[in-house]
Order: structure tokens, then C-alpha cells, then sequence
């Protein structure tokens, strides 16, 4: 191997070996490691591409240039799959909403910091004027028996409080119950007396009934049919525009979502329960299968299918009453079936109660059984054990409380039907509308 001189380069560019280099270089050639082979490549635009491969022999010198062109791997594409498409939309619409929520979140959790902060600086500048206003007091040394409770004793006055807590969703719920009852009843009597009109069929509505000239000679079959038939038709309507509407849009939740739920059971019972009851007892929608001629039959038939329906209505509910909750305690499966019973039976029982003891003492049978019909809306959400709330409570935390506007709107509303509607509410709709077109 001769010795280049120093600080020259060697004529392929690589800088030449001094003679410490050159040095090491030989001995490494002689403990047996082979040189490293040397390859550069120059990547082309087009499909094509060129590359150069150096060879070295045993002496570090170039043995072999070798130039070849290779040819680029065209890439196949996978093809598109449905499933595969609509799962990773999932994914990311899950990610999205998990996001919005951790999002909104957090806002909730700064504008409360915010508020805490207004708080203290407003109680601090009044403060300024008035040194005691909203101290704390002082406590004292705990009386000695707080200091000698067990844990046991601590368990039972929680357990306590938790009792306490059952009874404030049962009051709720009950106002909400009846507010809702007597909601759609009206409305339910209203659209039977503005079609009523329509025939100038006067009706006076009373805390009971609706009233009607029974004797009238503008009565035949097809307004018969029409008029009793109005009601059910609103209510089945009501029913479906609250359960599948408004009950599912996200804004509404807690106490409000229980009330649009009840509103909607009413709604379903006003239509699939009356017919049942009306066929039993002879009046309200049972008038409509009369003058159809239904024999007995197709009345049993349908009223045992209207039944079924709102059964199957009352069973898949249950994931939209432990949306009520407010508590990720109450929904477990262990507490489950106490909060329904709390939050649905017990107000049915004691709302339809009430409902009854206000119709006193002219309760008629029709309006009696429908509020029996209501059972196979409320006693099926117990059995669905599968049902679960979409709300992360995680995220939707309240405090139960009584909430005293619903019991004053309730027992405002309850004393004004059975007062206002003791001597009748007489409504007279007339209209006249006329068309006419002639030629010019």
C-alpha cells in the first residue's frame, strides 16, 4: 500500500490516510476485519432508478464499479371495505363526543372557579365596610360523643341520608306526575270539543267529563266516529313527539327529561289504554269500535294488542328514567330497582290516588280505568334489567333536592282544575271561510 501525503485527497474524493491512520488500517486488515462495502444510490423522478455499487478488495482498493438500474415496486391499494369504513367512523365520532365532553367539562368547571372567584371578591370589598359579614363561626372541641362513634354508627346515618334521598324523588316525581296527567287530559278533552264544533255540536267541560247533547239531531255516525276518535289520535300524537323528540335531544335532562317521559306515558295510555277501557266500560273511545260494528272479537283483539304495545313502551323506558337519576349510585345494580320504585311506582300509585280523590265524587269509569291502564306502562320498567343510561353521570353530577316550583306548579294546577271546572268551561268555535273565483 503506498503512503499518500498528508491533507491530500484521494482521487474519488475520500481523504487520504495519514500515517497513524494507515497505521491502524493495517492492523485491523490483519486481525481479520473485512472493509466495509460502499454503496451509493441515487434515487430518480420517474420509475426508474439508478444505483451504484462499489467493490473493495482486501487492500482497501476499488475492485469493481457496477452501475444498475432497479425498478420501483408499484404499491397496491387495499380495497375499500364498508365495515371497515363505518367502524373507524365510529371510533372517531366516539373520540369527537368524548372530546366535546371533557370539553364542556372543563368550561363547567372554570365558570364555577370564576363564579367561587367573583364570590369571595364581592364578600371581600363588603368586608371592607362591614369586618364580620359571612365569617365562619368558630368551632369548637367536638362534644365527646361525636369522638366515640363507631363507624358502624356512621354507616347507619348515612344510610339514613340515603333514605331521606329516596323519599325527595318520589315527591318530585309525584308532582311531575300529575302536572303531566292533567296536561294532557285537558288537551285531550280540547280536541274533542274544537272538532265537536266543527258539527256546532256544543260541549261543556267539566273536572270529570265532557258533556254533550246527547239528543242533538246534528249527530250521524261518521261525527260520532270523528269526534270521539280526535282525542286518542292527539294524545297518540302528543305521545310519540315527546318520547322520540324532545326526550332524546341531549339538552334535556334530569327532572325536566322525567317530566317529558311522563308527559309522553300519558300521551301512549290516552290512546292504547283508553281504547281498552273505553270498550270495557262503553264510553270515550270505545264509542269509535261501537259505530265501526266491531264485534267482540276484534275488540278483544285489539285492546289485548294496544296493551301489549304499551306494555313494550313502559319495558324500554327504563333506560330513560335512570337517566333521571343525577347519581352513578342509584343506577347500580344492587340500588337499581329501589330507585325505580321510588322514582315510577310510587308516584303512579299515589298520584293516581290523588287523581281519583279529586274526581269525587263523579269519577267515571272510563277515567278509572284508564288510570289502571297506566300499570302496564309503569310496572314493566322494573323487569328490563339490561337497560342502561346513556348520561355519563361523571360528567352530569346534581345534588338531590326537593324542588319546590314543581310542587307549587302541581298543587296549583290540581286546585285550579277541580275549583274552575266545578261549574263547566263552555267553549264555542265558529269559523266560516268562503272561495271564490271568477273569470275576469
Amino acid at each position: 500500500m503506498p503512503k499518500f501525503p498528508e491533507n491530500k485527497k484521494h482521487r474519488y474524493g475520500r481523504r487520504k490516510r495519514n500515517s497513524f491512520q494507515q497505521f491502524i488500517h493495517d492492523i485491523g486488515k490483519k486481525l481479520g476485519r473485512k472493509p466495509s462495502h460502499r454503496k451509493s444510490t441515487v434515487e430518480g423522478s420517474s420509475l426508474f432508478s439508478k444505483s451504484t455499487e462499489i467493490s473493495y478488495d482486501e487492500h482497501g482498493k476499488i475492485s469493481r464499479i457496477k452501475k444498475q438500474e432497479t425498478k420501483y415496486k408499484r404499491l397496491k391499494k387495499p380495497r375499500f371495505s364498508l365495515s371497515a369504513y363505518l367502524q373507524e367512523y365510529r371510533k372517531k365520532r366516539k373520540r369527537a363526543i368524548e372530546k366535546n365532553r371533557k370539553k364542556k367539562f372543563k368550561q363547567k368547571i372554570q365558570k364555577k372557579r370564576a363564579k367561587e372567584f367573583r364570590k369571595e371578591k364581592r364578600i371581600s370589598y363588603i368586608r371592607s365596610f362591614f369586618p364580620n359579614y359571612k365569617k365562619p363561626k368558630k368551632k369548637g372541641f367536638a362534644p365527646p360523643e361525636e369522638e366515640t362513634k363507631t363507624r358502624d354508627q356512621r354507616i347507619q346515618e348515612k344510610l339514613k341520608q340515603q333514605e331521606r334521598n329516596y323519599f325527595k324523588y318520589t315527591i318530585n316525581s309525584l308532582a311531575l306526575y300529575v302536572t303531566a296527567y292533567l296536561i294532557v287530559y285537558i288537551t285531550y278533552q280540547l280536541a274533542v270539543m274544537i272538532v265537536a264544533s266543527r258539527w256546532h255540536l256544543d260541549s261543556v267541560l267539566f273536572y270529570y267529563d265532557l258533556a254533550f247533547n246527547d239528543f242533538s239531531p246534528l249527530w250521524t255516525r261518521f261525527n260520532i266516529i270523528v269526534v270521539t276518535f280526535s282525542g286518542p289520535l292527539v294524545s297518540l300524537l302528543i305521545g310519540i313527539l315527546f318520547y322520540k323528540v324532545i326526550a332524546n335531544r341531549p339538552k334535556v335532562k334530569g327532572f325536566m327529561k322525567l317530566f317529558v317521559i311522563w308527559i309522553a306515558l300519558h300521551g301512549f295510555n290516552l290512546f292504547f289504554g283508553a281504547f281498552a277501557s273505553g270498550v270495557s266500560t262503553d264510553q270515550g273511545f270505545g264509542y269509535v269500535a261501537n259505530w265501526l260494528y266491531m264485534n267482540v272479537f276484534w275488540q278483544i283483539f285489539f285492546s289485548l294488542t294496544f296493551l301489549f304495545i304499551l306494555g313494550l313502551i313502559g319495558y324500554y323506558s327504563t333506560g330513560k328514567f335512570l337517566e333521571t337519576s343525577n347519581s352513578a349510585y342509584r343506577i347500580k345494580k344492587e340500588n337499581r330497582n329501589r330507585f325505580l320504585l321510588h322514582q315510577v311506582i310510587l308516584p303512579w300509585l299515589i298520584g293516581g290516588l290523588l287523581i281519583y280523590l279529586v274526581k269525587v265524587p263523579n269519577n267515571m269509569p272510563y277515567d278509572v280505568g284508564n288510570l289502571l291502564t297506566m300499570s302496564l306502562a309503569v310496572v314493566p320498567v322494573i323487569f328490563n334489567r339490561r337497560a342502561k343510561p346513556i348520561i355519563n353521570f361523571k360528567y352530569d353530577k346534581k345534588p338531590t333536592k326537593i324542588h319546590w316550583a314543581y310542587i307549587i306548579t302541581f298543587v296549583l294546577l290540581l286546585a285550579s282544575f277541580r275549583i274552575w271546572l266545578e261549574t263547566g268551561l263552555h267553549i264555542e268555535l265558529t269559523y266560516d271561510i268562503s272561495l271564490r273565483i271568477t273569470p275576469v
